[in-house]
């Protein structure tokens, strides 16, 4: 017999977002109320084998029962615990531990879109696109619209206090894009050595990862999107209002939060 093939998080959490929607979850009435007005009014009939069968809400229910229960067996599996807390932390982003990090070239050339202007870009995407008061008008900007709902990159170069990143060749790279648009569009995989840390920026669930630099893989599910991949620096994530925020640089934890304090 063939040993089982394991998963990959990207295949995993496509798998449990295919799932779900087939078993809505219906309105939880209160059981403990209705059974005790049961069992007071009359004795407990026998039950039918089949009548959960019978009924659309008792299956879903039975269904979701299932889900639950294979959920905390999967978290039995360390590594699948791992992944599976990291599925909806931010949306669109999947943040994963994997040893060893892939071998790639410390520079990889930026898929960042096409470069344009800002009003343009802001026509371009979904949302309102965020510029930090702290670092001003960006060096240049990209635009990527292949990205549903847009996907917008404000580049800063190198200053003083500002130090450059070989990965981008940049000092500092922000991106934004609707996270709640695209499941799983950016993964993140880190390294023993790399730093991965919950944390929150301005309120908003988010990640601090630093240190060694961390594998980064942008795709958009099956489509024809390209997918990239690179090694990335020192970064920090967070989802506000369905926009998915990304700040990359050589900077430490507090500065790379006091650029965030200047985006929603």
């Amino acid at each position: 017999m063939a040993d089982p093939r394991w998963l990959t998080d990207i295949e995993l959490e496509r798998a449990l977002r295919e799932l779900g929607p087939r078993y809505p979850y219906p309105p939880t009435p209160n059981l403990a109320a209705a059974v005790r007005r049961r069992i007071v009014a009359r004795p407990m009939a026998p039950v039918r084998r089949l009548a959960l069968w019978r009924d659309p809400r008792r299956l879903a229910l039975a269904a979701a029962v299932v889900l639950v229960l294979a959920g905390a067996a999967a978290l039995i599996n360390p590594t699948t615990r791992d992944a599976i807390a990291h599925f909806f932390h931010v949306p669109g982003v999947i943040v994963s531990r994997v040893s060893p990090v892939p071998s790639l070239s410390p520079v990889t050339p930026l898929n960042l879109g096409r470069r344009t202007t800002m009003a343009d870009a802001q026509s371009a995407v979904s949302f309102t696109i965020a510029v930090p008061s702290s670092l001003g008008t960006p060096d240049a900007i990209y635009v990527d619209t292949e990205v549903p709902g847009g996907e917008v990159a404000l580049a800063y170069a190198p200053r003083p206090g500002i130090p450059l990143v070989k990965q981008t060749e940049l000092g500092v790279l922000i991106t934004e894009f609707r996270g709640d648009l695209v499941p799983g569009f950016l993964t993140k995989e880190a390294g023993p050595s790399t730093t991965l840390e919950e944390t929150s920026v301005n309120g908003d669930p988010g990640w601090w990862v630093a240190g060694e630099p961390h594998l980064v893989i942008t795709r958009i599910g099956d489509t024809d999107y390209p997918v990239t991949l690179r090694m990335a620096a020192n970064t920090l994530i967070w989802e506000h209002g369905g926009v998915t925020y990304r700040i990359e640089s050589g900077l430490s934890r507090a500065d790379a939060f006091r650029i965030a304090a200047g985006l929603p």
